[in-house]
């Protein structure tokens, strides 16, 4: 970054510290974060394996107050954190929240990005949120995180989307026209900027589009008055992975990337559409969504380094051979009071489990989960289990079918335990990984 720019993000962020949360406050119920956090959600995704966050190291680039930062030590629970922040407030103040909720060994730097190298170390996984869309190069910031990447190392990052940013960007030329971003943003401007979008009328496209009732100094800094923001497609989103020589591994809010998802009814698709779809690669199929359904302000995703994302085999292609030697594992997130509370409850009364309170894992149709799945999610809760023993105990569970009372076989209950798993497993749910 140019000086002057620097100084001006710089600036920003030392005088509104973001994000701007209590310090008392804490993720750890946040089970959505959590899990999106997790070294193990984003290495199974990468290759179906089950990784442990003991002794990895992971850093946070552009770690703020170090809120995210939290929920990083919270979901990888023995890893080594490190965050690096260009704002030395911020790092102050990252540095007392991670003290006062019991991590007083992460370890907290004031530097930017280009000197992640004076650091000596390689990282197992690199969360970088909120920051590349803030840099004039993005792509140096990339190849930077590659420099210090272990060789099976995961980075985590993110840009604007500017589809479903388009109305504030026409907000910040605004304010840049009228001269409120010259410097970094003051009571000055907070206090000009709403005088101007309160007066005017509520039919005025851009108020409709970006403004709110009661906008507080830190949405305005972080929308409006936001310094050096930037957007971007999903086409230069994979160009700039390409470029920083790492590979794309997923979005990590996969599931709610779905173009048939936007179907009043997808018995009744485009045919059209489908037929492009079926033959489009994985970013033209997020590219046709991004434009017909411009919801995710970002544009989150996971990769590194070329060569190691390996094929996977959906659940629902495997053979025999594979389910019998599987093991299935309940992931490490969903061990959580609320979720066992409700998961008991929906089993001792026959209701369905609404996972979709505790998961945003997908946007448009909520998730339950009914009679199968919870068992499954309750037998696995204390250990996890070969596929055939899940079916055997699924077996005692259900010993007839509840309509017709005729006795299940052990093929049976495989089977509907087969398509409990692929339902699941698709959701990050439940983790199956073969056997050596």
């Amino acid at each position: 970054m140019t000086e002057e720019k620097v100084n001006k993000v710089r600036e920003q962020f030392d005088n509104i510290p973001y994000p701007n949360i209590a310090i008392e406050l804490t993720p750890k119920d946040d089970i959505n974060t959590l899990f999106k956090f997790s070294l193990t959600t984003c290495q199974y995704k990468r290759s179906q394996k089950i990784v442990s966050p003991k002794g990895k190291i992971i850093l946070d680039l552009g770690c703020g107050t170090g809120w995210l930062t939290l929920g990083l030590a919270l979901a990888n629970p023995e890893a080594r954190i490190i965050g690096i922040d260009i704002s030395s407030e911020s790092i102050k103040f990252a540095k007392n929240r991670l003290a006062y909720h019991g991590f007083p060994n992460t370890e907290f730097y004031a530097m930017p990005f280009e000197d992640i190298t004076s650091l000596n170390l390689t990282f197992d996984f690199i969360h970088c949120s909120d920051v590349l869309y803030l840099l004039p190069e993005p792509l140096e910031a990339m190849k930077v995180m590659r420099s210090v990447l272990s060789e099976q190392g995961i980075i985590q990052a993110n840009l604007h989307s500017i589809h479903q940013r388009y109305y504030f960007y026409q907000g910040q030329k605004l304010c840049k026209y009228l001269g409120l971003m010259d410097d970094a943003p003051t009571e000055l401007e907070f206090s000009l900027i709403r005088d101007l979008m309160n007066s005017i009328d509520e039919r005025v496209l851009l108020k409709t589009k970006s403004w709110n009732s009661d906008p507080t100094d830190s949405f305005l800094a972080a929308n409006h008055l936001l310094q050096e923001d930037k957007g971007y497609t999903i086409p230069e989103m994979f160009q700039m992975i390409a470029d920083a020589d790492l590979e794309f591994i997923s979005m990590i809010n996969w599931n709610q990337w779905n173009i048939r998802d936007l179907y009043i009814d997808k018995n009744k698709p485009s045919e059209y559409l489908d037929m492009i779809i079926d033959a489009a690669s994985v970013e033209e199929k997020l590219h046709i969504y991004d434009l017909l359904q411009p919801v995710n302000r970002l544009l989150d995703f996971w990769c590194c380094h070329l060569g190691q994302v390996q094929p996977i085999i959906a659940l629902s292609d495997w053979e025999d051979a594979d389910w019998q030697n599987a093991k299935a594992y309940l992931h490490p997130q969903l061990k959580h009071p609320k979720i066992r509370e409700a998961l008991d409850q929906a089993i001792a009364y026959y209701a369905p489990f609404n996972i979709h309170v505790f998961l945003n894992i997908n946007a448009a149709h909520p998730i339950s989960l009914y009679t199968a799945s919870c068992a499954c999610l309750h037998l696995l809760w204390e250990q996890p289990l070969s596929v055939i023993d899940l079916a055997k105990a699924w077996q005692k569970i259900k010993p007839r079918n509840w309509l017709t009372q005729v006795e299940i076989s052990e093929a049976d209950a495989l089977s509907e335990i087969k398509d409990t798993l692929i339902e699941m497993e698709f959701l990050a749910l439940v983790l199956v990984q073969k056997l050596d």
